[in-house]
Parts: C-alpha cells; sequence; structure tokens
C-alpha cells in the first residue's frame, strides 16, 4: 500500500471511529423522565409527600385538575386561577452528579385537606427536554358525619 492510500485509510478510519463513538455518546444522554409509581392516593387530611422520579433534569412540572379546582368562576364566566389543593414545595436533587446521564430526585409536594364529600384528582406531569412522564394523584373524600 503506497504512502497516500495508507493516510487516506487512516482518514477513513479515524472518521469512522468518531462518528461511531459520537452516536454511541449521543444514545447514553436521551432525555429520561419516569415516575417510580404511577399514581398515589392521599387521605383527606391532606399532607406532605415526597414524589420519587428518575430523570436526566427536570424543566418543568405542570399540574392539570380536570375537575376545574384551580379555577374561581365568577357569576359572568370569567375564570380566574386560584392556587389549586396541591402546591409544590420544591425539586430535590438528591443523587445528581455531572458524571451521571440520570437521577433519581424527590417532588415534595403539599396537600391541603379535603373537606368536600368528593374525591378529588390531579396530574402531575414533569418534563426533562422533550421528554415527559405523569403520575396521578388521588385524594380521599371527607368523612361525612
Amino acid at each position: 500500500m503506497s504512502n497516500s492510500n495508507m493516510k487516506r485509510f487512516f482518514s477513513i478510519l479515524t472518521l469512522s471511529l468518531l462518528a461511531l463513538s459520537f452516536i454511541g455518546c449521543n444514545k447514553s444522554k436521551n432525555p429520561t423522565v419516569s415516575f417510580h409509581e404511577s399514581s398515589y392516593l392521599i387521605p383527606a387530611t391532606g399532607g406532605e409527600l415526597i414524589i420519587p422520579v428518575k430523570n436526566s433534569g427536570i424543566d418543568d412540572i405542570i399540574i392539570l385538575y380536570p375537575d376545574g379546582s384551580n379555577w374561581k368562576i365568577e357569576s359572568n364566566g370569567d375564570m380566574t386561577p386560584i392556587g389549586g389543593w396541591i402546591k409544590i414545595d420544591k425539586v430535590i436533587n438528591k443523587y445528581s452528579t455531572r458524571a451521571l446521564v440520570s437521577w433519581t430526585s424527590g417532588i415534595s409536594i403539599t396537600v391541603e385537606p379535603n373537606t368536600t364529600p368528593k374525591e378529588r384528582k390531579a396530574t402531575i406531569t414533569v418534563t426533562s427536554y422533550d421528554a415527559s412522564d405523569e403520575v396521578r394523584i388521588t385524594q380521599s373524600a371527607a368523612k361525612v358525619q
């Protein structure tokens, strides 16, 4: 093999190896979000809860209330947002280090007491880049005496 052919061969080999290593590294850095549980049942008395979630960095947390309990509806139909019955206290990044691609964090929430005779439901969605997962929260109804 001539010297120029040998250089060309090693250049192609080097570029191929670089491309393969880039693809391999890129796969391991895909964003991830996954809850350890799919749902939680909260007693009517409410309280604090830490929800573990495996992730590659939490970007956003959204709480959806399908019954509209996070809106005050005025007599003319106008809606004003109110806090809802779940409050996100903080995101706890317990195991995060720069060496890890994903880790387990905790979402610390406080659930207000349910004084109504109806069960309440909400969905918490967490996103990390373009990945997301959701967990359902159900709170028992107050006992009628």
